[in-house]
């Protein structure tokens, strides 16, 4: 009788212990940040696109930014600083899980020979996320256990 509880016992623990695999939240990595049309000009509409080196997997809603810096001649002929900032949301399993793309146009009157770009990245997990960093260069992307994000910086010269 001991034998057959041991027995019973041991199979329980070993049943117990083998679970099926965890599927696991995880951001994409990006390679880099690319840009059209080049050479940029005043007054040019500009595309920017983060370029995803791996797909993320298990992700719900995101929430895209991008903030783009750059000087400019007032009409009264001072200089000023203003930024662009540029945000959408999708759903990224659902619906787009493409290169984060943002549109906008170069005030006409830009005096920088270049902007200064950051983009940040924020998804909700649709399972447990990974835990971790990943990626290398200019965008690091995270994963916590409900959401994951991402963000870098870089720039692209304007043509005066």
């Amino acid at each position: 009788m001991k034998n057959l509880l041991y027995i019973f016992t041991l199979l329980a623990f070993t049943l117990a212990s083998c679970s099926e695999d965890r599927k696991q939240s995880y951001p994409p990595t990006f390679s880099g940040f690319e840009y059209t049309p080049v050479p940029a000009r005043p007054g040019d509409s500009v595309t920017v696109s983060i370029v995803q080196a791996k797909k993320g997997k298990y992700l719900n809603a995101a929430s895209y930014n991008l903030n783009v810096r750059l000087s400019y001649q007032r009409d009264n002929g001072e200089p000023g600083d203003t930024t662009l900032t540029i945000t959408y949301h999708t759903n990224y399993d659902g619906t787009d899980n493409g290169n984060p793309s943002f549109r906008f146009k170069l005030p006409e009157t830009t005096t920088s020979d270049r902007a200064n770009c950051s983009f940040s990245a924020r998804w909700s997990n649709s399972t447990d996320g990974i835990g971790g960093s990943f990626g290398q260069g200019s965008i690091r992307s995270y994963s916590y256990a409900l959401y994951s994000n991402a963000s870098g910086s870089f720039t692209f010269p304007i043509a005066q």
